[in-house]
C-alpha cells in the first residue's frame, strides 16, 4: 500500500517504520486517556479536560521551542532527544499507575509528555520538507500519516482490549513500544540540515517578528478547526462509551477504522490535492469535518459511530497533510522549523484546549445535538474564513 512512494530518501523510511511503531504505542493509550482520568481516578470531565489543556499548552510551547532549536541545531538531534524524553515520561506513567495512580502526578508526566511530542513535531516536518522538492512534498507528508495510523489502525484495538483487563498493563505496553521506535530514530537517522553561522544569532524568540501576515492570518483561522477536530481522543470516546454505551473494545475497532482509512487513501488524494489551492482543500477538509462531527449526535450504536469516523477521517484526510504543505510552502527555506513551530502551537492550542471546551460542553449540554452542534460550528467558522485566502490567491493568480 506504500508501493506508490517511490524516489524518496533513505530516511523518510527510517522514519516511515518508526512512526508507524511509535503510532502503535502511542494510540494504545491515547484514546483512553479522558476515560481513565474519569472512570479509575473520579475526576469531572471538565477537570481532565482542564489537565489535557494545561499539557497542550505546554506542549504548544514545546512546538515553539523545538521549530527554533530545529533551525538553530539541526533537526536530529532535537528529534532523538525529545524521543527519548518522552519515553521516559511514558515509563514514570507506567510506574506512578501501577502502584500508586496520584492524579497530580500523572497529571504533570501527561503535560511533560505532550511537551517533548510537541519539540518533536515541527523538528520532524522541517526534516521532511529538507528532504522533499515541492512536488514531492505532498506526498511525503501523506507518507507520514500511512505510517502513523497504520500504527492508529492497531493501537486501539489492542488497547481497548487490554483496558478491559487492566489500565496499568495498556501504560506499560506503551511505554515500551514507544522506547523501542525511539531507538530507531536514534541509531539510524542522520542529518538532513545543516544550520549556516549566520542563522545562530538569532535567539529565542526574537525572530518572530518577521513571520508572514499571511501565514498568520491562516493560523488565526485554523485554530477552530482544531478545537472541534480535538475531540476526536477525547469527548468523541467518552461520549460514545457513557451516554450511547457503546464498549471500549468497539470503540477500538472504531479507531482502528480511521487508521485503515488513511493507510488506503491517504496516497490518492495527497496527490490529488497537489495540484489543487490549498487554501480550497482546507476549506472543503474544514466542511466534511464538521459534518462528521455534527452527525456524533444522531449516534446509538458502533455501526452509526463507524460511520461518524468514516466522514471525519476524510476531513482529516484532507487537512492535515495540506496544513502541514502549506505552512512549509509560505515559509522560507531558512526558517521552516520556526514556521512549522508556530503552526504547531497554534494546533496544540486548539487540540488540546478542546478538550476543556468538550467537557464543559459534556457536563453542561444533556443534548447531543445541541453539544454536537455546537462543536460543528467551529469547523464551519474555520470553512467560512477560508474563503477570503482562496479568493486571494485567485486574485493574485489572474494578475499575474
Amino acid at each position: 500500500m506504500v508501493l506508490g512512494y517511490r524516489g524518496f530518501d533513505r530516511r523518510m523510511w527510517v522514519l516511515f517504520w518508526s512512526m508507524l511503531i511509535d503510532g502503535v504505542g502511542y494510540s494504545l493509550i491515547s484514546p483512553y486517556i479522558l476515560l481513565f482520568l474519569k472512570q479509575d481516578l473520579e475526576v469531572s470531565m471538565a477537570l481532565g479536560g482542564l489537565v489535557l489543556t494545561v499539557a497542550g499548552v505546554i506542549g504548544a510551547a514545546g512546538n515553539m521551542i523545538g521549530g527554533l532549536m530545529a533551525d538553530r541545531y539541526g533537526r536530529r538531534g532535537v528529534m532523538v532527544a525529545s524521543m527519548l524524553l518522552r519515553c521516559l515520561t511514558f515509563v514514570l506513567l507506567a510506574v506512578i499507575v501501577t502502584y500508586d495512580p496520584d492524579f497530580i502526578l500523572i497529571a504533570i508526566l501527561l503535560t511533560l509528555s505532550y511537551f517533548f511530542g510537541g519539540v518533536f513535531q515541527p523538528a520532524n516536518n522541517a526534516m521532511v520538507a529538507d528532504m522533499t522538492e515541492p512536488p514531492k512534498r505532498m506526498e511525503a507528508y501523506g507518507l507520514l500519516r500511512v505510517s502513523w495510523n497504520l500504527g492508529f489502525a492497531v493501537g486501539p484495538i489492542i488497547g481497548g482490549a487490554l483496558i478491559l483487563i487492566s489500565f496499568p498493563l495498556t501504560f506499560t505496553i506503551s511505554a515500551v513500544i514507544s522506547f523501542f521506535a525511539a531507538l530507531i530514530v536514534a541509531l539510524m537517522l542522520t542529518e538532513s540540515y545543516v544550520p549556516a553561522p549566520r542563522e545562530k544569532k538569532e535567539v529565542g524568540l526574537r525572530g518572530l517578528g518577521d513571520l508572514k501576515p499571511v501565514f498568520l492570518l491562516f493560523c488565526l483561522f485554523t485554530l477552530p478547526l482544531f478545537i472541534m477536530s480535538g475531540q476526536f481522543g477525547s469527548t468523541y470516546t467518552v461520549y460514545a462509551n457513557e451516554r450511547v454505551g457503546i464498549d471500549t473494545a468497539t470503540i477500538g475497532l472504531v479507531f482502528g477504522l480511521n487508521g485503515i482509512m488513511v493507510v488506503l487513501l491517504q496516497m490518492p488524494i495527497s496527490r490529488w490535492l497537489t495540484d489543487r489551492n490549498p487554501y480550497l482543500g482546507m476549506l472543503a477538509g474544514s466542511v466534511v469535518y464538521s459534518i462528521g462531527y455534527l452527525l456524533v449526535a444522531a449516534v446509538t450504536d458502533g455501526y452509526w459511530l463507524a460511520l461518524t469516523m468514516i466522514i471525519i477521517t476524510m476531513g482529516e484526510i484532507i487537512v492535515v497533510p495540506v496544513s502541514n504543505a502549506l505552512t512549509v510552502l509560505l515559509a522560507p527555506d531558512d526558517s521552516r522549523g520556526k514556521y512549522l513551530g508556530v503552526f504547531g502551537v497554534v494546533s496544540s492550542f486548539g487540540w488540546f484546549g478542546s478538550t476543556f471546551i468538550g467537557g464543559i460542553l459534556y457536563d453542561t449540554f444533556d443534548n447531543g445535538w445541541l453539544m454536537w452542534g455546537i462543536l460543528a460550528s467551529f469547523g464551519t467558522i474555520s470553512a467560512l474564513a477560508m474563503i477570503p485566502l482562496w479568493l486571494r490567491t485567485r486574485t493574485s493568480t489572474t494578475k499575474s
